[in-house]
């Protein structure tokens, strides 16, 4: 199902962007590592060489694409303007560059962390493949959206947006709002609290005899229960929060409809909780699959409340960003 060429930016249509440097980045890494383990110092240099090679492949595509974007006149009315992105460099090397060695050195860290994080000594090979098909789809599409913020500023396009129009919604800004930070801080809130809830009545926290409450590890024997929950509060806090956001964008004209109906999608239903009972089922084994895959794949007999969170979290952004276009695509059928 492709989305209409006014709907096709990178970080929306970003599939053939992150296949490439995915694509690179796992055969730079079968031929320099093939076979053997990961210890902290060898996991941070293919971190940072992923780094590197993502930004810079993920530039060019961008900027070539805007160029031709622009030609065609298929960017989204009203761009948005950042005096701060507008210092950036405009010429794709110095970009490039410039991006390179920011998220050269800002991977390997966080991968770092994360490997210190879970207490592992080494990686298998293919753990780590595992590991780099994940983080460098997150990378990806992340120095993906500084690239095209970056160039669809009017210093680069010509094209100043009207003063009494609001920025469009298809330009997402690289840096996370305010709000963002809040729904993270309140999706925390409310998972920590029901599964202390819950882990009372199923057995998961604990009340000792000097009054102190301890929440157990996520032991990989119950992590049935643990994803059927999981998959209920996630369900409930993305799908209705997204229906609603990109319905009204569909309803307000900020979004074309499509021309054709698609009959595999447009039976879902319109109401936004409606349409997360109808979805909630699939998305309650596929977390149980995969939260079951993860702790099974890296041995991990059990894990502290924070450590098995953190998997959830990145789960969750990832169902989240494959949501994005099914529900997208629902609300765009043509109306009868």
């Amino acid at each position: 199902m492709k989305q209409p060429k006014k709907m096709r930016l990178p970080y929306m249509n970003n599939a053939t962007a992150i296949l490439l440097t995915l694509g690179i980045n796992l055969a730079l890494m079968v031929a320099l590592n093939w076979g053997k383990s990961f210890g902290l110092a060898d996991v941070l240099l293919d971190a940072a060489i992923c780094g590197v090679m993502t930004a810079v492949i993920n530039v060019f595509f961008v900027r070539r694409y805007v160029t031709w974007a622009q030609a065609n006149r298929t960017l989204p009315a009203n761009l948005p303007v950042s005096r701060m992105m507008m210092r950036l460099p405009r010429n794709p090397f110095l970009l490039a560059l410039l991006c390179a060695l920011f998220f050269g050195l800002l991977t390997p860290l966080i991968n770092g962390m994360i490997f210190i994080f879970y207490d592992f000594e080494t990686l298998r090979f293919g753990q780590m493949l595992v590991c780099k098909m994940v983080y460098a789809c997150f990378l990806s599409a992340k120095i993906l959206e500084v690239a095209i913020y970056r160039y669809v500023q009017p210093d680069v396009t010509g094209l100043n947006p009207a003063a009494d129009a609001p920025p469009s919604p298809l330009v997402k800004p690289p840096l996370p709002q305010i709000s963002y930070f809040q729904q993270l801080y309140n999706s925390w809130l409310t998972d920590f609290g029901m599964n202390m809830v819950l882990g009372l009545v199923l057995g998961g926290t604990i009340i000792t005899s000097d009054d102190y409450v301890m929440i157990a590890p996520t032991l990989r024997a119950g992590i049935l229960i643990g994803g059927i929950i999981s998959g209920i509060i996630i369900t409930m806090m993305t799908v209705p929060a997204l229906a609603k956001k990109l319905g009204s964008a569909v309803a307000s004209g900020e979004i074309p409809r499509l021309s054709q109906r698609h009959p595999g999608v447009a039976w879902l239903p319109q109401n936004n909780w409606l349409l997360a009972a109808v979805l909630c089922l699939p998305i309650i084994l596929i977390t149980v699959t995969v939260y079951s895959g993860v702790l099974s794949f890296f041995n991990f007999e059990s894990l502290n409340f924070f450590q098995f969170f953190f998997i959830r979290t990145a789960y969750t952004a990832v169902l989240v960003k494959a949501l994005v276009p099914l529900l997208l695509i629902r609300y765009m059928q043509p109306q009868k």
